[in-house]
């Protein structure tokens, strides 16, 4: 929950307060490129939070490879890999793509546009997350 927490809250944050509207004094587009630069080593350290523990926390819970198309909380857990692997996706987009070009308007609002998506296939991944945490895992079933 923290390297998730971690990982979209700062991204909602960033999105926020660094591509707003608004009119600021300065050069808003050098101050995104700062603000998304130091955003950045968050959002991997998190992901990779989030990646080591789904991990243990799957192995865990389902105790076979084949308890993940078998049992309703392995067909759960594929979808909210498949829903996961959209933020990561979009995520590398904006790391790979869109975070080296900032620094020019049309840039900043690129990069509002591709993390409001982020964000928003993220609040699927809780979504389906509230679902998963809910199902009974191939343990409890068989217990």
């Amino acid at each position: 929950m923290l390297g998730a927490s971690a990982w979209l809250g700062s991204l909602l944050c960033v999105l926020i307060v660094g591509t707003s509207r608004s009119e600021l004094h300065g050069d808003r587009s050098t101050r995104v490129k700062a603000l998304v630069n130091a955003f950045s080593p968050t959002a991997l350290v998190s992901a990779s939070i989030v990646a080591a523990t789904g991990t243990v926390s799957a192995w865990l819970r389902l105790g076979s490879v084949s308890a993940l198309w078998s049992s309703m909380y392995g067909r759960v857990l594929l979808l909210k890999l498949g829903v996961l692997v959209g933020v990561v996706a979009t995520g590398a987009f904006n790391w790979l793509r869109v975070q080296p070009a900032l620094g020019t308007d049309v840039a900043t609002v690129r990069l509002r546009r591709s993390a409001s998506i982020e964000l928003a296939i993220g609040c699927a991944v809780l979504v389906v997350t509230a679902i998963l945490v809910a199902t009974p895992t191939p343990f409890d079933v068989a217990n």
